[in-house]
């Protein structure tokens, strides 16, 4: 489902709105819920909105839907942003878990990463400039693995072919397997993008094939 809003703050308030009313009555219905995020800096206005949201945290168990292979203390790192802007106020008493468990050795960080086994309540995605979600990039030596649904891994490594750092990104597999997706974007360019996408799933725009999939229930939260 497309949701559009001029501006910012209303998008702000329906997509937190969105967002903990999934979680909220998830709790309710199991008892706990999974939650994984994306990074980067479009999310920190909604993080600090989520972060005060009347939520059951306690309850709530967080993870990455992608990681920079960099330490979890440099500011380029999606657990420091999570944990600066996220995990605070009411949210504090909500579980973490990264995905960068040995700075030096991301292979180890993947088998790690792929010991968990939560269920995932909602994925919230980003889209980049280039079509990728999650660290999906186009022209990836990984791209076709990590978009293979036969697959069981929930996470693999990414090697961006114009993006600083390696990645560990989950699956198009285990992103699907969660029971609610949300894409964030905003601007006229990333709508473009989206609609361009619309059109036929490609590997050259890996957010496609989250688009035309229909196991699991996307809604896409834009502004202008």
């Amino acid at each position: 489902m497309w949701h559009a809003f001029d501006e910012q703050e209303t998008y702000l308030a329906e997509l937190t709105d969105h967002i903990t009313a999934r979680l909220r009555h998830t709790v309710q219905d199991q008892g706990y819920a999974g939650f994984a995020v994306s990074g980067g800096k479009s999310p920190i206005p909604l993080f600090q909105r989520l972060s005060q949201a009347d939520i059951p945290w306690e309850k709530i168990h967080i993870t990455l839907v992608d990681e920079r292979f960099v330490s979890p203390t440099d500011p380029d790192s999606n657990e420091y942003l999570v944990r600066q802007h996220l995990l605070a106020n009411r949210a504090s008493k909500a579980q973490f878990t990264g995905l960068v468990s040995h700075p030096a050795d991301i292979a180890k960080c993947v088998q790690q990463a792929n010991s968990q086994n939560h269920d995932i309540t909602l994925a919230l995605l980003g889209m980049g400039d280039d079509g990728h979600t999650a660290s999906l990039f186009p022209g990836a030596p990984q791209l076709a693995q990590a978009l293979d649904t036969s697959r069981p891994e929930r996470y693999v490594q990414i090697n961006p072919p114009a993006a600083p750092y390696e990645r560990i990104s989950m699956t198009l597999a285990a992103i699907l397997k969660a029971q609610h997706l949300v894409l964030a974007i905003a601007g006229q360019h990333k709508h473009d993008i989206y609609q361009q996408a619309s059109r036929q799933a490609t590997p050259t725009l890996p957010v496609s094939y989250l688009i035309a999939q229909t196991g699991a229930p996307l809604d896409v939260y834009w502004h202008a």
